[in-house]
């Protein structure tokens, strides 16, 4: 098992921190860390977890050959010369023991016990180091490393944004493999919405909706991971599990099921979107668009402009924008509307109606978690395990109501 927490010494450290606002508010949702640090490469941790870079280094190919050179002929050159070692992580503090200028690098852990965070950019420099570790005539050669702490709610951005994520690349891989022909066949004309691979949305107005975020929402309906006792946060937490888990082989047929669903699951997705607000003031919500999670306007003074979103799918026209972590814990729940029929699934209760019903009662029950159990922090009220078990309950107790009404 891959470790989760390293110790090492360092020559020099400097860390800034900054907010994680809301454009809309002034209220701060979260402390972003940036961690500058210097390290001999004597001190360099070994194995250190490549989880967000999980592209194998080739230390034969150029960029590596090239390093090899720099150590040899001008060590010197090497620390300005190269980028350094980009890492995310859950954790860094700093134990000050024994006088020693000493880190803590905590990497964290999802729900499946994997490790979340490691090397985002420089697994080449990083094989090239671990190389040269033994030389020791290199031993006190300085090594530029990079941590951002507290950056999970967008890990995946982040990765991706490095050009280093793998589901860039194995989504790439798997759709030139064909491997999402069948989901592509049964979304029909919606296929045409979804980003497949790699730069599929260059020049193309129509791809808008990546496929790790439909593995997301297949995911929160996959109810043969996810029963009454477990729930799927992890569609909140991190897309990139969830495409790794449709991935997997043990798990295909799970997702198989919801494949004939999928156009009615991305459209009631995006009518609880919708029809959100509405829901909240039948529910008795007041003030709605005060929240912090939900903004109708961007920018200020002169260049503050309403929102428009157009949704991706139905393409209907959206005057706000709500937190994912408002909607994921309810549209996850209607997964127990759902019942298997000769190995495919199903709607036992219309989803539409059904929220038309009860979705009024269940906004409530967020938004007002929310504001008195997680201080009014979207990302905190996403993350709520506790609020994702009352939100599906109360969709299992409601549903249980409308089957014996029914009968």
């Amino acid at each position: 098992m891959s470790k989760r927490t390293f110790e090492f010494e360092f020559s020099q450290a400097r860390t800034i921190s900054r907010n994680l606002y809301f454009y809309n508010t002034e209220e701060k949702e979260s402390i972003i860390k940036t961690h500058f640090l210097f390290i001999l490469l004597k001190n360099l941790p070994r194995e250190l977890p490549t989880g967000p870079n999980p592209r194998q280094a080739d230390l034969k190919a150029k960029p590596c050959r090239q390093m090899f050179e720099t150590l040899e002929k001008e060590p010197e050159l090497f620390t300005d010369c190269n980028r350094g070692l980009f890492l995310i992580a859950e954790k860094v503090y700093y134990p000050n023991q024994d006088n020693k200028k000493s880190a803590v690098i905590d990497f964290g852990k999802d729900e499946d016990g994997n490790i979340k965070g490691g090397l985002v950019d420089g697994n080449h420099s990083y094989r090239v180091l671990e190389k040269a570790i033994n030389d020791e005539t290199l031993s006190d050669l300085p090594v530029f490393i990079t941590i951002i702490e507290g950056a999970d709610q967008f890990a995946t951005q982040l990765a991706r944004a490095r050009n280093t994520s793998v589901q860039v690349k194995e989504t790439s891989i798997a759709n030139l493999d064909k491997e999402f022909e069948p989901i592509k066949k049964s979304l029909r004309s919606y296929a045409e919405k979804i980003i497949w691979s790699e730069n599929e949305n260059v020049n193309n107005e129509k791809a808008v909706f990546s496929v790790e975020d439909l593995m997301a929402f297949m995911t929160a309906m996959n109810l043969d991971l996810y029963d009454n006792d477990h729930h799927p946060t992890i569609a909140y937490t991190g897309t990139s599990t969830c495409f790794n888990k449709w991935k997997n082989k043990k798990n295909r047929h799970s997702y198989e099921k919801l494949y004939f669903l999928l156009p009615s699951i991305v459209e009631i997705y995006e009518h609880l979107y919708k029809k959100y607000e509405d829901y909240a003031k039948e529910g008795g919500v007041r003030k709605f668009g005060l929240f912090n999670g939900v903004e109708r306007e961007r920018g200020k003074g002169k260049n503050r402009k309403k929102i428009v979103i157009k949704l991706p799918f139905t393409e209907e026209i959206i005057h706000y924008k709500i937190a994912n972590g408002f909607i994921l814990p309810i549209f996850s729940a209607l997964r127990f509307l759902l019942e298997d029929e000769n190995g495919n699934y199903k709607w036992a209760i219309d989803p539409r109606q059904f929220l038309d019903k009860h979705a009024p009662k269940l906004v409530s029950k967020i938004l007002d978690a929310h504001s008195n159990e997680n201080s009014s922090n979207p990302n905190k009220t996403g993350k709520s395990k506790m609020l994702w078990e009352n939100i599906a309950q109360s969709v299992i107790n409601y549903s249980l109501q409308e089957k014996l009404n029914n009968k």
